[in-house]
């Protein structure tokens, strides 16, 4: 008797079991159809990654001289209507967007929407047609080990460029200064300037990770190498698929809570022993309409907790807002003057600012 049973998985198998007579030992047989090459998934995907071009403006030196400059970036096409995902810090202060696709076209860009500080991602806009979409995969599947592979833009000629590499680890937290950037995946892929915004792939071409950082050396200076680091696909995939529905990412928002351009973290070695706080952060703007400005908090006022949880190296302010049940006011001790304040906010979207 011939038994075929089809298995499912990543390269598939085609399983023959063959029953010999009675008191005869089984034999099993088993061929396993060839699994997608690395070379044929990334000749796919070099389709879908482009190079972000971000004019900053134009500013005057001491001596009266304009400067031109520009941030350049990597980006991948997830959507064929022409939304593209990068970076935040890529496209962050830009007054003009360019995609540059890997055919060595330019197209005008818009942005549409954006995670940050929360995550350091962005959506951009570009016309659609003629544009291969990457598939989004799962970064969850993925296991210390598996082989990743890393596609990203050329500084020089902006012709894509490809890393091999493994995954070195998974669901990591990345601190940096005011946030800890959360569910990251770690790579020994080597990850360099310009590589920021590009896609991190599992064996069938699917973009698992947003290369996002990499790290060189430890906090005491001593020097490492291959340890580049890529938001998981599974952190981001709720905002991609708000922005494809919605046109907007609908986290709701204070007005305070973008790192460095509206509130910078309290030096703590400059406290006084007497401080009624021993860590926060500073307001160093508020958004106008925001629901922050609706009550009342001012430039200058410290905030030291947030829903009564004292605001720390590894509690930043940006991750207690960001585990603040949707839709649920936020209570926040502010300190303004010497005098302590409570005082309710209630989140709502904002739309991104660049």
């Amino acid at each position: 008797m011939l038994v075929v049973a089809l298995i499912g998985g990543v390269a598939g198998a085609l399983v023959t079991l063959r029953f010999a007579p009675r008191g005869t030992p089984a034999r099993v047989e088993a061929t396993l159809a060839p699994a997608p090459s690395r070379a044929a998934s990334v000749a796919r995907a070099l389709e879908g990654i482009v190079t972000i071009v971000a004019d900053l403006p134009t500013r005057t030196d001491a001596e009266g001289q304009r400067i031109e400059s520009e941030n350049l970036g990597s980006g991948v096409i997830f959507h064929e209507a022409g939304l593209v995902l990068t970076n935040y810090h890529v496209v962050a202060g830009a007054a003009r967007l360019t995609v540059v696709l890997s055919t060595g076209e330019r197209r005008p860009a818009a942005f549409v929407a954006d995670d940050s500080p929360f995550n350091d991602m962005a959506v951009l806009r570009v016309q659609g047609g003629g544009l291969r979409a990457l598939a989004l995969g799962d970064s969850d599947a993925l296991r210390p080990g598996d082989p990743l592979t890393v596609v990203s833009s050329g500084l020089v000629t902006f012709e894509n460029q490809v890393k091999a590499g493994v995954v070195s680890a998974v669901h990591l937290d990345f601190p940096r200064p005011g946030v800890v950037l959360q569910d990251m995946l770690q790579t020994d892929a080597a990850v360099n300037h310009g590589d920021s915004g590009g896609a991190l792939l599992n064996e069938r071409g699917e973009v698992v990770g947003l290369v996002t950082t990499v790290v060189r050396s430890t906090p005491s200076g001593d020097t490492v190498e291959g340890v580049g680091l890529a938001h998981s696909m599974k952190s981001l995939r709720s905002v991609l698929d708000a922005v494809v529905q919605n046109g907007a990412n609908p986290r709701p928002r204070l007005g305070i809570e973008r790192l460095g351009t509206q509130h910078t973290p309290v030096d703590r070695t400059k406290l006084p022993a007497s401080s009624p706080y021993a860590d926060g952060v500073t307001i160093v703007a508020v958004d106008r309409g925001s629901p922050a400005e609706a009550v009342g908090i001012r430039v200058g006022d410290v905030i030291a907790a947030v829903n009564g949880q004292p605001i720390e190296s590894l509690a930043p302010f940006v991750n207690l807002l960001g585990v603040s049940p949707a839709g649920r006011d936020v209570r926040l001790t502010v300190f303004r003057g010497g005098q302590q304040l409570a005082v309710t906010v209630t989140p709502r979207p904002i739309a991104g600012t660049r």
